[in-house]
């Protein structure tokens, strides 16, 4: 399984990183889940970031783009995801706890 990120669905409400860090420590905490909100300051402009193995799939606004590691982004970013990166990757849960938390269905799994 993997999980598809659909930015255009996300309301920045921080669920899947809730989710997703219940699942790898039992409580409820943003600093361990490998899915990030990614904010800027532009007045609502917001997205999600995931860490996965060997990239970070990073969704805005303007949509979708995979950022492997090392390797500098044409978008850039920024601070925001600098914390992301120091995380363990997404683990492809059998629980997709990520998923099942977000009310919108930005998050999705497929094979």
């Amino acid at each position: 399984m993997a999980i598809k990120v659909d930015p255009e669905k996300c309301i920045n409400c921080g669920a899947c990183e809730l989710g997703c860090s219940f699942y790898r420590d039992e409580v409820f905490t943003t600093m361990s889940a490998s899915v990030m909100m990614y904010r800027e300051e532009k007045k609502n402009y917001f997205g999600i970031m995931l860490k996965r193995e060997d990239d970070m799939i990073l969704g805005r606004p303007e949509g979708v783009e995979i950022q492997k590691e090392g390797e500098e982004s044409d978008s850039d970013a920024g601070a925001s995801a600098k914390p992301i990166l120091l995380r363990e990757p997404c683990d492809n849960c059998k629980n997709a706890m990520c998923v099942r938390f977000c009310p919108t269905g930005s998050l999705i799994e497929v094979d």
